[in-house]
C-alpha cells in the first residue's frame, strides 16, 4: 500500500515585487525559505527506480493511473513531522523554484529495521478484531505499535509490519516551491490590527 506523507494544505508566501514607483530601493532581495517559516510545495515523490508514489499534480497522477492528493504539501520548515532531506534541501529556496533531491534512507524514511515486524496468529487477529476475516497482505491497520502493514500470511499466522513503507529505500523528491510565509508575518498576522489595550493577558501555562 502506497504510504501518505504527510500532510498537505495550500500556504501563504511571496516574492517581494515592486514596480510603478520612481525610486525602487535595489537592496530588497527575493523572499527565501528559512527555518521556521511555512512553506507550500507541488510535489512528486519516487522511489529511485522511478515508480510515482504520491503526487500534488493531477497531470502526473493520471500518467501514474494513481489519485493526486487534494491539497499542496504544507509544513514549516525545519519540523520534526517533516523528512530531514527535505527539511535541508528546501532552505534558500525561492517561491517558484524547482528542485529534485535524491535522498537516502537516513534523509528519509529511515533504515529498515527487523525488529519492527512481528509475527500474529491468525485467531489471535480474529478475537481482538471480533471476526472472522483474514487481512490481506498490504492492508494497514492500527494496532499497539501504531500504524502497521500486513507483509505475509501463512495458514496460521499474519506478519505484521511497524516500519514506514519506504524504510531503507532511497527516494526521488521533485518540487516547485508554490508559496513562503515567514515565520515574522505569521505570528503578527491580526496582531497589528488590534489596539494594544484590547489584546488580552495570555495566562502563564504553557500550552
Amino acid at each position: 500500500m502506497r504510504p501518505k506523507i504527510l500532510i498537505t494544505t495550500i500556504l501563504l508566501g511571496c516574492i517581494l515585487l515592486f514596480s510603478g514607483c520612481a525610486d525602487v530601493d535595489d537592496t530588497l532581495s527575493e523572499t527565501v525559505v528559512e527555518e521556521g517559516d511555512t512553506v507550500a510545495l507541488d510535489f512528486t515523490l519516487m522511489q529511485e527506480d522511478g515508480t510515482v508514489v504520491e503526487t500534488s499534480s493531477e497531470d502526473v497522477a493520471a500518467e501514474n493511473n494513481i489519485e493526486a492528493t487534494p491539497q499542496l504539501l504544507e509544513f514549516k520548515a525545519g519540523s520534526e513531522q517533516m523528512l530531514p532531506g527535505i527539511n535541508e534541501g528546501i532552505i534558500g529556496m525561492s517561491e517558484g523554484e524547482e528542485d529534485t533531491l535524491t535522498l537516502s534512507p537516513e534523509e528519509a524514511f529511515g533504515p529498515y529495521q527487523d525488529e519492527l515486524v512481528e509475527s500474529m496468529p491468525i485467531e489471535e487477529y480474529q478475537n481482538a478484531t471480533g471476526t472472522n476475516e483474514t487481512p490481506e497482505v498490504g492492508q494497514q491497520m492500527i494496532t499497539q505499535m501504531g500504524t502497521v502493514t500486513v507483509s505475509d500470511i501463512n495458514d496460521t499466522h499474519i506478519e505484521l509490519d511497524a516500519n514506514p513503507p519506504l524504510a531503507g529505500e532511497t527516494i526521488v523528491f521533485e518540487f516547485t516551491v508554490e508559496s513562503i510565509e515567514k515565520a515574522d508575518d505569521a505570528s503578527n498576522i491580526g496582531a497589528e490590527e488590534m489596539p494594544e489595550e484590547g489584546v488580552p493577558e495570555m495566562p502563564e501555562e504553557e500550552f
